[in-house]
């Protein structure tokens, strides 16, 4: 027969200990209720279940593309950094710095809610280093498996214009649209139209454009990092530095 205890306070009769019940028993909150916890919880050795887990877990940079890329399991957000490539600078036709540097790939940075590790996965493709005054390709995140997000798309970085002087350099990748942050790439540097300076490649949100030793003739320097763009290379015929490739950054948090 049920029944019912009405009281203000429990407290031990000796000692610090109070224990309900017995092994097994089972003890309900009414919905719409509420257990008010000024102290502490000790559920050392315990079993847990519903009791929410939250805050940052892992961060994962990829660097090779990744069709179904596996969130850890209770994985409940997840914030995405994504890069594109950048560009690479022309080659020159003659003498002096004849061609243009690479642009920087666009960035994006996006928060997933909702998610669901045991079952949600991403598809990710890395933009890849160009070749001679040629751009870099598109860094994207897609969902796959049970995630459903609208992709995260990010554009390479223009390769510089090749041959005369006042080549023009690299457009940087145009802002994305599908972050909640969204930045356009840097443009490299045009050709030395006004004078023999070496114009770098562009700066990325995760990499530094390549340059060239003043004065000297050669091939331009590649970019470093992520995303950056190839600098200018200095007499004829010389090719222009490589652009680097993108690059996308996992955060999850539980």
């Amino acid at each position: 027969m049920a029944s019912e205890v009405k009281t203000n306070k429990i407290s031990p009769a000796t000692g610090t200990d109070v224990t309900l019940g017995d092994a097994s028993d089972t003890f309900t909150i009414p919905a719409s209720a509420t257990l008010d916890v000024n102290g502490t919880i000790d559920v050392t050795g315990a079993t847990t279940t519903g009791f929410p887990s939250s805050g940052f877990s892992k961060w994962t940079p990829v660097t090779a593309t990744d069709s179904t890329f596996d969130l850890q399991s209770g994985t409940t957000k997840v914030i995405l950094e994504v890069q594109a490539a950048g560009g690479t600078a022309g080659t020159n036709s003659g003498g002096g710095d004849n061609a243009g540097a690479g642009g920087a790939g666009a960035y994006a940075k996006k928060l997933l809610t909702g998610m669901t590790g045991a079952t949600d996965k991403l598809n990710i493709t890395i933009g890849a280093v160009a070749a001679a005054a040629a751009s870099g390709t598109v860094t994207s995140v897609a969902q796959a498996g049970t995630a459903s997000f609208t992709t995260v798309t990010c554009t390479g970085g223009a390769g510089g214009a090749a041959g005369a002087v006042s080549a023009s350099g690299g457009a940087g990748g145009a802002a994305p649209t599908t972050g909640d942050l969204n930045i356009a790439g840097q443009d490299g540097t045009p050709s030395a139209a006004y004078g023999y300076t070496v114009g770098p490649g562009a700066n990325s949100m995760f990499g530094f454009g390549g340059r060239r030793v003043e004065g000297t003739n050669g091939v331009g320097k590649a970019a470093s990092g992520y995303g950056a763009g190839g600098g200018q290379g200095r007499g004829a015929s010389n090719a222009g530095g490589v652009g680097t490739a993108g690059l996308v950054i996992v955060w999850e948090y539980k």
